[in-house]
C-alpha cells in the first residue's frame, strides 16, 4: 500500500521551516486498508496560568477497507484540570460530554509531570496502555511543558531581561549550549510572536481528522496522527503539530514533524523498523531541524524495544524531545495492526 508524503500522503499547504526548506503539509485522507488514530489535546489557562491549566482531549480510531470506505471504530474524550503544582484533577464541569469522560480514579490526584507515564502503565498495564484513552493521557506531561510557551508569551512584557527563563541547557538540539535559544535574550519570547500561521489540517474532510472545536485563545493545541497499513511490509505514517492560538484568534505553528516508516519481520520473526524517515516542519529555533537525522539510528530496532531505545539513543543536544514523542508512537504499530485485523474478522498473524 502506498504511504508517506513521497506517494501522496500529504495534500498541499505546507508552511516554511526556519531554515527556508519546505515543511510537512496537511495530511491526506486515510488510505484504503489502513487504521488511523488522530488525537487533539488543548490546554488553556484556568483564568490565569498561575491558577492552573484546563485540558480538553479528544481522539478517534478510524478504519478504511481496501476500497477506501471508512468507519469510526472508537472515540474518546475527557476534560481535566491540572493544578498549579501539576496535580491532575477531573474537570469541574462534569455535565454533558464531560460526565462521560471522567479520568480513571487511580490517576486523579497524582502529579501529571513526574512519573506520570509510569503511573499510566501501572493503571492500564502494557496492553491497555496502547488504547485511545491511554494515548490521550500520555500527552499530559508534554502539554504541561508546552503550556510554558504560552506563559512566556503572556508574561514576557513584565519579565526583567536578566531573568530570561531557560530549561536545562543541553536537553535537546534546540537548547544546545551554544545555540540560539541559550545565547539570545530574545529567542524565547520570540518563539510565538514570529511563528508561521497554521494551515488547516482537515479541510472539512472527516477522513483526515476527527471534528475539533476552534483552538482555545491564548492556549496550546497538540495534534497527533498515526496511520498503519498492515501488510507483509507494513507502512506507517505519523504526524505531530503543536500550535499556539494568539489572543486575536490566529493559530501559529510551534513544532511540527512527520515520519514515514516500514516495518517487517526480522530475525526470529519479530517486527523491526526497516526504514524510517523524519521530516521537520515549522520549528522554533534554527538548530531544531538537524534533529531529524537522528531517526536513522532506529533502523533495525524491534518494535517492542522502541520506547527504551528512543530514550537511550536520542537524548541530549543532538535530539529533539518533540520528535522523540512522535517516534515513541511506533510502539502502537503492532496493537493497531491487531485491532485493524480484528475489525475485519481476520486472524492476527
Amino acid at each position: 500500500m502506498p504511504f508517506g508524503s513521497e506517494t501522496g500522503r500529504q495534500a498541499p499547504g505546507s508552511v516554511g521551516a526556519p531554515d527556508g526548506r519546505s515543511a510537512p503539509g496537511s495530511p491526506a485522507p486515510i488510505s484504503g486498508g489502513s487504521i488511523r488514530r488522530t488525537t487533539t489535546v488543548d490546554a488553556r489557562p484556568d483564568g490565569t496560568w498561575h491558577a492552573g491549566t484546563l485540558i480538553d482531549a479528544r481522539g478517534r480510531d478510524l478504519v478504511a477497507d481496501g476500497g477506501g470506505h471508512t468507519r469510526e471504530h472508537a472515540t474518546h474524550r475527557f476534560r481535566a484540570r491540572v493544578d498549579q503544582d501539576g496535580t491532575l484533577r477531573d474537570a469541574d464541569d462534569t455535565t454533558g460530554d464531560a460526565a462521560d469522560g471522567r479520568l480513571p480514579a487511580e490517576l486523579v490526584g497524582i502529579d501529571s509531570r513526574r512519573g506520570f507515564r509510569r503511573a499510566l502503565t501501572a493503571h492500564f498495564g502494557p496492553a491497555g496502555g496502547v488504547g485511545l484513552q491511554a494515548a490521550l493521557l500520555d500527552d499530559l506531561p508534554g502539554m504541561r511543558i508546552i503550556s510554558g510557551y504560552a506563559q512566556v508569551q503572556q508574561f514576557a512584557p513584565a519579565r526583567p531581561a536578566d531573568r530570561r527563563p531557560s530549561p536545562v541547557i543541553g536537553v535537546c538540539v534546540g537548547w544546545a549550549a551554544d545555540g540560539t535559544a541559550a545565547t539570545s535574550d530574545d529567542a524565547l519570547p520570540g518563539m510565538l510572536t514570529s511563528r508561521p500561521p497554521a494551515p488547516d489540517l482537515v479541510g472539512g474532510d472527516e477522513r483526515v481528522w476527527h471534528t475539533d472545536p476552534p483552538p482555545p485563545r491564548a492556549g496550546m493545541r497538540r495534534r497527533r496522527l498515526i496511520e498503519v497499513t498492515p501488510d507483509t511490509v507494513t507502512g506507517v505514517y505519523g504526524y505531530f503539530r503543536d500550535t499556539y492560538c494568539r489572543p486575536d484568534g490566529i493559530e501559529v505553528v510551534v513544532h511540527e514533524y512527520e515520519i514515514t516508516a516500514t516495518v517487517a519481520a526480522g530475525v526470529g520473526g519479530l517486527p523491526v523498523v526497516r526504514e524510517l524517515t523524519a521530516r521537520p516542519g515549522a520549528l522554533p529555533f534554527p538548530e531544531c531541524p538537524a534533529a531529524a537525522a537522528t531517526a536513522v539510528s532506529l533502523h533495525g530496532v524491534p518494535l517492542g524495544e522502541i520506547e527504551p531505545e528512543v530514550r537511550r539513543r536520542l537524548v541530549g543536544p543532538h535530539g529533539c524531545t518533540h520528535l522523540n514523542d512522535l517516534l515513541r508512537t511506533l510502539r502502537l504499530v503492532e496493537p493497531m495492526t491487531t485491532l485493524f485485523r480484528a475489525t475485519r474478522g481476520e486472524p492476527n498473524q
